[in-house]
């Protein structure tokens, strides 16, 4: 008897296993070479990282480039012109641009913008809250588009005296608000400080910032199971790996952080310190969106620069999340040395019904690279194809 027990039990675990395996297997990957063409672009916006889409109607799920209008954040961005032997002139780099894609117009390409008030091209928000500190800038983070307003999350970054591992160090989070309708101009922008990061603790846990991703699981979002509130996930930066926290807030409670809870891995206090993580080897930005089989995707870079798309998928917003599953390996070219690729999300309101676009970011070490070729630093896309 205990013989067969234990055969039926080994029987189970085998069919439970095969279940997940075909739940997290029904798809395929192609190149979309449509987008990564889009961003090719040989004047004014040249190139940059970051990428972030929002959709203008607030509808975040599949049903293709022409449903709404999209307004995209970057974050480094070159200014200038590409010649026709691919190398960069004139160019100069700030530190974040948006974009515009008016809804039925991808054939006519997208609107950039940047501050062009001055002399010379500059960020289109530069850091001016209570908390900010001369010459620090911003990167965009994630956003959300709620009523009649865009909100970005967005990390306040500056420089390390003593240069570090890279060169700068985050110093804050703030929240920039401006109206989806435009102008698009830096007069229109309003930003505040946002108490939404932590910093490390010496010989304990790395620093925490959110806003690495959001998902709306709403009904206006288009989520197929809505339970009314928005998920803002955050990057825990240990050392060698990056970990994975969740916060959720309602809606018309967004811009109210004191209405913002934290996943303690039981339940959501209030009280940021107790958050916990709930999956690790994750990337600095990355997205969670509905799969076709009621679970929920994250989406990322497989340990932040191994050149790998991943994907985990868990049966709540929240999690746990499965063991990860690699999409895509990226190729960069044999070529050019010291390039590498990180940061890779899902953009569900770009995507066709049953499909999933996912792009990356591709950098270099050699920073007069960008300058020799051109064409490294802009988005790459491939699409997820569900069965």
């Amino acid at each position: 008897m205990r013989v067969f027990s234990l055969y039926l039990l080994l029987l189970f675990c085998y069919l439970w296993l095969s279940t997940v395996s075909c739940a997290a297997q029904v798809f395929h990957v192609e190149e979309a070479p449509e987008w990564t063409s889009f961003f090719d672009t040989t004047s004014g916006w040249t190139g940059a990282d970051g990428i972030f889409a929002l959709p203008l109607d607030g509808i975040d799920s599949p049903g293709g480039v022409d449903r709404t209008s999209t307004v995209f954040v970057f974050s480094d961005t070159f200014i200038g012109d590409v010649n026709p032997g691919g190398s960069r002139v004139n160019a100069q780099l700030v530190n974040n641009t948006l974009g515009f894609l008016r809804q039925g117009e991808f054939a006519q390409g997208a609107r950039f913008f940047w501050d062009q008030s001055g002399s010379s091209p500059g960020a289109m928000v530069v850091p001016d809250t209570p908390l900010s500190e001369a010459g620090d800038w911003y990167w965009f983070a994630d956003g959300v588009v709620l009523g009649d307003q865009i909100h970005v999350l967005a990390m306040r970054m500056h420089s390390l005296p003593g240069g570090g591992a890279f060169g700068f160090e985050r110093g804050g989070i703030a929240l920039i608000s401006m109206p989806k309708a435009g102008p698009y101009v830096p007069s229109s922008i309003r930003q505040i400080d946002a108490p939404v990061g932590l910093p490390p603790v010496v010989g304990g846990r790395g620093g925490i910032f959110f806003g690495a991703g959001i998902f709306s699981n709403t009904a206006a979002a288009g989520a197929p199971n809505p339970d009314g509130f928005i998920y803002i996930y955050g990057s825990q930066e240990d050392p060698l790996v990056k970990k994975l926290v969740v916060a959720r807030v309602q809606p018309q409670s967004f811009t109210d952080f004191d209405a913002w809870r934290y996943w303690n891995g039981n339940s959501w206090v209030r009280d940021i310190r107790q958050v916990a993580a709930v999956t690790g080897r994750i990337s600095n930005e990355l997205s969670v969106s509905p799969a076709p089989n009621g679970q929920f995707a994250l989406i990322f870079s497989l340990d932040t620069l191994s050149g790998k798309v991943a994907m985990k998928l868990a049966d709540n917003p929240w999690g746990p999340f499965g063991p990860a599953e690699v999409l895509w390996e990226i190729e960069t070219p044999p070529s050019i040395d010291d390039l590498f690729t990180y940061n890779a999300k899902a953009h569900p309101h770009l995507s066709e019904p049953g499909e999933l676009l996912i792009s990356w970011n591709v950098n270099t070490f050699n920073f007069w690279d960008h300058f020799t070729y051109a064409d490294i630093y802009r988005p790459r896309f491939i699409k997820l194809v569900w069965h």
